[in-house]
């Protein structure tokens, strides 16, 4: 399998910012003192790190201006130039500067932040705020002591809605972002994983989606006996989509502390009788043969455009699936997400879903004006901002109710903003892979077990026997979730 960015899913490449920044600010402050919680809102472990200093200036604090901003200075902001591009940052920027008038804002794109940003670094003059994204992202070794802690943000009122940006975030979108208890990093964009259809199909044929795993398995005969196949998958680089949809099955059947355990290493995690009903499901619907054969043989890319061109019915990803197959989706297929099925005496709702924050933002506290970044961010978090976002990106940003119920005309939009809604707080994610670096190794089974090479205890063994290594190597970073 290849690993430029080319052959990266958007799965690996949120999983290698979030395991690059977390790696190399562990190896910072010692094996044991890196905690990040998962699914939580705060950090645990040490205290050797905090930062750069809080992002409140020396002004006259008030309502309007809680960070203390001098507004004369200018702000320099570095936006990643990718799949979301940088008008919404732009939009930001000016209305920046419609409420700091005597104040200058420069949006800069890129695609390549590390050398583009890294010699400003060593030279003491960073930008204000920057998004650390992209195959090029910015290596943050020896860089933590240098930004700026942004708890004053997460308390600081929105700029036009009520409560503070804190109180207005979906669940869990601090955690990526904190380091010993420090909040570091602000995530913008929200991603909701989810079992994704045509509705202009199910609408036609009369299907009902299903909830539990039985109605998903009754289905799957109907598609069966006209040639197709419930799944379609891509063994080459992205069969571990399929360990996301059962991970969020077990998650679901046993509670988010399912999760908890696999993401701290314990012996016998993958021996957990949710994790275990998961995985035999997953192979009852390889055994019936409801998978698309070959699919060893292909990419991500290519069993997407399999899937919407009609071979298969369901695909498991994130929100990002809209976008990514915007060139190959028929027009009006009106792609749909919707929750996992259910396993029989699931603890938490059919509604619940796994959910994650990506896209994230630091403010240097070396920069000229940590104050005006951090203001730069609370506007982008408005509801004004994030409501464009969503409409120019059909993806959530991580403010809540900025996304109409029509999903600005975008069918994948307006069901995951439904799914946001519908789920309220049972939301869980997982960190274990992207902590790791094990999405290989996990593929490599995955693929063998979609195949029918290997049966679901096998897998579950070659996924312990994975992270027992981990446990049992010295050499590699630990990081705790749960606290």
């Amino acid at each position: 399998m290849g690993t430029s960015a080319d052959d990266m899913t958007p799965l690996e490449r949120i999983g290698a910012s979030r395991r690059h920044f977390l790696a190399i600010a562990g190896a910072g402050a010692g094996a044991s003192m890196l905690a990040a919680c998962a699914g939580g809102g705060g950090g645990g472990g040490g205290d050797e790190k905090e930062g750069g200093g809080s992002v409140t200036g020396e002004g006259e604090t008030s309502e309007e201006n809680p960070l203390g901003v001098d507004g004369t200075l200018p702000v320099h902001a570095v936006i990643f130039d990718g799949g979301y591009g940088t008008k919404y940052a732009e939009d930001a920027g000016a209305k920046y500067e419609e409420l700091y008038p005597e104040s200058k804002v420069t949006v800069d794109a890129t695609v390549n932040i590390q050398p583009d940003l890294q010699p400003q670094f060593a030279g003491g003059t960073p930008p204000d705020v920057f998004d650390n994204s992209g195959a090029q992202k910015l290596s943050i070794d020896g860089l933590i002591d240098q930004l700026a802690d942004l708890g004053d943000l997460l308390a600081a009122p929105m700029v036009d809605g009520e409560g503070t940006i804190e109180e207005n975030l979906l669940p869990g979108v601090t955690s990526p972002g904190m380091f010993d208890g420090t909040f570091l990093g602000m995530n913008y964009v929200y991603t909701v994983f989810a079992l994704w259809y045509s509705a202009k199909e199910f609408e036609e044929k009369g299907w009902t989606v299903p909830e539990t795993w039985d109605d998903l398995m009754t289905l799957g005969e109907e598609v069966k006996g006209e040639g197709r196949y419930l799944f379609s998958y891509g063994g080459q680089n992205a069969s571990n989509y399929y360990q996301e949809m059962a991970l969020s099955m077990a998650a679901k059947l046993g509670g988010p502390e399912v999760l908890t355990k696999i993401d701290n290493l314990e012996e016998d995690a993958f021996s957990q009788d949710a994790v275990v009903q998961a995985f035999d499901a997953m192979a009852a619907a390889v055994e019936a043969g409801y998978f698309e054969p070959g699919g060893e043989g292909i990419k991500h890319t290519d069993a997407q455009t399999n899937w919407v061109q009609g071979k298969s019915v369901f695909y498991p990803s994130g929100s990002w699936i809209e976008n990514e197959q915007a060139d190959v989706t028929p027009e009006g297929y009106a792609m749909t997400g919707a929750p996992v099925p259910s396993l029989p005496d699931s603890t938490m709702p059919y509604e619940a879903f796994h959910g994650t924050a990506a896209e994230q933002y630091f403010v240097p506290s070396g920069g000229e004006n940590p104050s005006g970044g951090a203001e730069f961010l609370r506007v982008m978090l408005s509801k004004e901002q994030a409501k464009n976002f969503a409409e120019l990106t059909k993806a959530p940003s991580v403010i809540k109710d900025t996304v109409p119920e029509d999903g600005f005309g975008s069918t994948a939009l307006a069901s995951v903003n439904a799914m946001i809604t519908a789920a309220g707080e049972n939301t869980f994610t997982y960190n274990f892979s992207d902590w790791y670096g094990l999405g290989a190794d996990s593929i490599t089974s995955w693929t063998k077990f979609l195949k029918g090479d290997i049966d679901s205890a096998t897998l579950a063994e070659e996924q312990q026997a994975m992270i027992d290594a981990v446990r049992e190597d010295d050499s590699i970073t630990k990081f705790k979730a749960g606290s």
